[in-house]
């Protein structure tokens, strides 16, 4: 990423190397604005999607044009803000369960934490699988997808920035890649069945992707559920994990803004929606988070014809880059970029900013279908450790960015102890 941010100033668009490929990079809010939205039709997802498909199948963050025009309409009535109030008690509930079980004095691997509280979170609350075996199960199947999720994206970036002669050596666990991703796809295709045997329409997402649309009236197949759960998975649980546990990291070094969102906690009432307008605060501390912890760094699109952007002749078939990670620390548009300050959203809210210079969720056609879904998971799950526990860093220990296919704290073994109450 480093090496991406040392290029920003040679060009609105600057030609490197990815391996051995030629790729263009787009450097300013105009150019990635002009490509993701003006002219998103003349691009198409590019080849880290093309390394993805195999694994994940053709669901929404992989396909292309109609189809995912298709798929698009036929999820998102799962991702209104009215549905999405429904799954807030059963946010709340797993994330009590989880943080509940942590004990006084005790070192809590908060980015494996965080993965399972989040994969579980993304399970029950969209897929309905409530298993008669109880929420210890339910927890268990939620660390065994998030171990397979965090294998199946690293096979992905391996295969995004090698050549694929090395990506797909069993010297560079290649084997693993291919198990988790089998292993993702028998627990999506069981899903799959399960509800299928249950023709109850449950509210869920599955049963919304079984339900007839004037377009498709069979509903998707069980091919096409499975790739869209495989989807969500992907996107849903690995992206809000890994922004969690830097959110957590930043509580751990900044009490006074914990107790600043423990306060607004204790004076929101109870059957308030978790959301900006009840959490001021604690939402634009995520959106700092997200800022300056953003943890896509490196996206990608391809020209489907010659086309002109910002002035540039761009060929056919040319790989371009953007990177929200850098976008986000440009001093042009965030003064003193490597401060974290939640508070310089009350100087220039997201809305006064160009298009393009704060791109969490990306924009477009392809913005990610689950960004108010993701933000209230978020804002429960971080109200709830910060309403029992303090946290604190381990001393000597270093936390470092891990850039892979996302940027990840290295490890982040916090303690925790009880808030004294007030």
């Amino acid at each position: 990423m480093s090496f991406l941010q040392s290029i920003r100033d040679r060009g609105e668009i600057v030609k490197i190397f990815l391996g051995t490929r030629p790729v263009l990079v787009l450097n300013s809010p105009e150019a990635v604005h002009d490509v993701l939205v003006t002219q998103s039709r003349k691009f198409s997802k590019g080849l880290l999607f093309d390394v993805a498909r195999p694994f994940i199948g053709n669901g929404i963050i992989t396909s292309e044009r109609e189809v995912h025009r298709r798929q698009r309409r036929a999820l998102q009535p799962a991702f209104h803000r009215d549905s999405i109030t429904t799954y807030v008690g059963t946010m709340t509930d797993i994330a009590e369960q989880q943080v509940s079980a942590w004990r006084p004095g005790e070192v809590i691997a908060m980015d494996r934490a965080m993965r399972k509280t989040m994969t579980v979170m993304l399970v029950a609350a969209l897929f309905s699988t409530e298993r008669p075996d109880g929420a210890e199960a339910m927890a268990q199947l939620g660390e065994r997808v998030a171990e397979h999720l965090t294998t199946l994206m690293r096979g992905v970036f391996m295969g995004t920035v090698l050549p694929a002669p090395i990506a797909s050596s069993s010297v560079l666990g290649h084997r693993r890649y291919l198990s988790a991703a089998a292993a993702l796809r028998e627990l999506a295709d069981t899903a799959v069945r399960q509800a299928r045997q249950d023709p109850t329409d449950r509210g869920d997402l599955l049963s919304i992707m079984f339900a007839g649309t004037p377009a498709n009236p069979q509903g998707m197949s069980d091919v096409e559920a499975r790739d869209e759960l495989l989807s969500l998975l992907m996107a849903g649980a690995e992206t809000t994990s890994t922004t969690l546990s830097w959110a957590l990291h930043e509580l751990g070094r900044r009490p006074e803004i914990a107790e600043r969102i423990r306060d607004e906690c204790h004076a929101r009432p109870a059957d308030v929606l978790p959301d900006a307008s009840s959490l001021p605060f604690t939402d634009r501390f995520l959106r700092e988070v997200l800022r300056l912890h953003q943890p896509n760094w490196l996206l990608m699109r391809r020209a489907l014809e010659p086309v002109r952007v910002r002035g540039i002749e761009i060929p056919s078939e040319a790989e371009m880059i953007y990177s929200a990670a850098t976008m986000h620390r440009d001093p042009a548009y965030f003064p003193d970029p490597l401060r974290f300050d939640p508070d310089r959203w009350l100087e220039r809210s997201q809305q006064e900013l160009p298009q393009g210079a704060y791109i969490p969720f990306a924009m477009g056609n392809r913005k990610c279908i689950g960004d108010f879904f993701a933000m209230t998971e978020m804002l429960v799950v971080i109200t709830s450790i910060v309403s029992r526990w303090q946290l604190r860093p381990i001393e000597g220990h270093r936390v470092r960015p891990l850039v892979q296919a996302q940027i990840r704290p290295s490890s982040l073994p916090m303690l925790v102890s009880r808030r004294q109450s007030r």
